[in-house]
């Protein structure tokens, strides 16, 4: 009986605040690093590509093809870099010959630009374009969450602040 009398509402307020920050922090992660912190790698063809298919769960499954590519990046041995998440680098799977240069995020491993021979095939601002709007979504559901939290809250705070203070005995 006690557990049906309880009052829940502030700690699911809460939750759906915490969850919030989440999607804020987490969309603040994912924004692109600026060009000047990428590293540049040159790679002769032919390329170690392989084509993955990235499979999601749940009840909307969001299936998509990625790219993954071994490279030396500077300080590690040998690294696999993917582009941004459902781009593609056109032509790359079947060169033959010539020198690839990819933009490469260091941290993430993820490709921003490649270029062949001064042809862009992956451009930079498309793949931070991708990046930025992705990232904007989850920080625009984490300020939603974080007002609506902060809705469901106010009324709690309103009859705190009211409540006279008890009598010390």
């Amino acid at each position: 009986m006690a557990a049906e009398n309880a009052e829940t509402g502030p700690l699911w307020w809460t939750g759906v605040a915490v969850i919030g920050l989440v999607f804020l922090v987490l969309g603040y992660g994912a924004l692109p690093v600026g060009r000047d912190s990428l590293v540049t790698v040159e790679i002769e063809a032919p390329l170690p590509v392989r084509r993955v298919l990235v499979q999601g769960s749940g009840r909307n499954p969001d299936n998509y093809f990625t790219q993954r590519l071994k490279v030396a990046l500077p300080g590690n041995d040998s690294a696999e870099v993917s582009p941004v998440r459902k781009l593609l680098i056109p032509e790359i799977e079947d060169l033959k010959r010539g020198t690839v240069r990819f933009l490469i995020d260091p941290l993430s491993r993820r490709i921003y630009e490649a270029s062949l021979d001064g042809r862009v095939l992956l451009s930079h601002i498309r793949s931070a374009g991708t990046r930025r709007r992705n990232a904007f979504i989850a920080m625009l559901v984490g300020l939603f969450c974080v007002g609506v939290g902060a809705l469901g809250l106010a009324p709690v705070a309103r009859t705190g602040e009211k409540t006279p203070a008890r009598p010390e005995s």
